[in-house]
């Protein structure tokens, strides 16, 4: 399967708090569970087979290597790591190396990081049906197959991905708005001929977007629901980053038009980067690939002339 330029070439890190949720990931559990739905279906009974065989909870992502080789990592909200050390505190956590897949992806495990785990078993579970060949990735290497989603359009983006932005304006759209909670960002969106904009604004600066933009986090941090509701019916939309690396059905539900991820293709580096503290940036350049997954669907309803979209 051929690699592609992608459009997630950036830190996910850094575009994670741009929205927050009320917990790691807890608005987000209906797409989570029907991709873990669709994963037992994929599987049948060999998922009892497997295993967690490593784990790695870090300050910027948390990674899972399978007992089957596959791994997957996943943005660790920042409102993950504050809740769980008062429970840390108070009591010893219990082990995840040696559970069950089964039982991990269900997030019945008793541990604060429960919900993240869950999220990047799953992705690593999806991983070998990127490789099967039965979801659609761009074929060419500089997005002209979906360039009417961004050529011209008004453009919001959820957090703050400056070389996504710099892309962008490359293809020219018309406009883009960046929401953004740091405002230590503004200067870089700016830069990057972006128009900054507070959370605040959020649900009326969407409301009058032609593309939405949200990164893989805001599935991690609870808010990936919330902000779909928010996009217009015709607008399209792109789910980006790492964290967005989990079988692509439950966001194509959606009208999700692309998925632009990555797969992990060598877990132990990857994990070795996460226990150091290391980003995003370290890991696209050594142990993951970058994919874009098409809803081929949903792309032809928002080509110019349609009138399904």
């Amino acid at each position: 399967m051929k690699s592609l330029e992608p459009l997630n070439n950036h830190d996910e890190t850094a575009a994670g708090d741009a929205m927050r949720g009320p917990s790691g990931g807890g608005n987000s559990a209906s797409i989570l569970n029907e991709a873990e739905n669709i994963l037992r279906d994929y599987y049948g009974g060999a998922i009892e087979s497997l295993f967690i065989e490593r784990l790695v909870v870090g300050v910027f992502f948390t990674g899972v290597k399978l007992s089957n080789g596959c791994g997957g990592v996943a943005y660790t909200p920042p409102e993950t790591i504050r809740n769980a050390s008062r429970r840390i505190l108070r009591g010893s956590p219990s082990a995840i190396r040696g559970k069950s897949a089964d039982v991990v992806i269900s997030g019945k495990i008793p541990s604060p990081f429960a919900d993240v785990i869950r999220l990047a078993a799953i992705n690593a579970l999806s991983v070998p049906f990127f490789q099967d060949g039965r979801y659609d990735f761009e074929k060419s290497d500089d997005l002209s197959d979906v360039s009417h989603l961004f050529t011209g359009r008004r453009v919001c983006m959820v957090g703050a991905i400056v070389p996504l932005l710099k892309r962008f304006k490359k293809m020219g759209v018309s406009e883009i708005k960046v929401i953004d909670r740091k405002k230590d960002s503004q200067i870089e969106v700016e830069l990057a001929c972006g128009e900054f904009l507070s959370p605040e604004q959020t649900a009326e600066t969407i409301a009058q977007c032609e593309t939405a933009v949200f990164t893989g986090a805001a599935v991690a941090n609870g808010t990936i629901e919330h902000l779909l509701r928010l996009v217009p019916k015709e607008a399209a939309v792109a789910v980006v980053g790492p964290t967005a690396g989990f079988i692509p059905d439950p966001l194509f539900r959606r009208n999700v038009a692309l998925v632009g991820t990555a797969m992990v293709t060598d877990i132990a580096a990857a994990l070795d980067i996460i226990a150091e503290g290391g980003g995003a940036y370290p890991l696209f350049g050594r142990c993951v690939k970058k994919i874009n997954i098409l809803n081929r669907k949903r792309i032809e309803q928002l080509k110019p002339g349609s009138k399904t979209a």
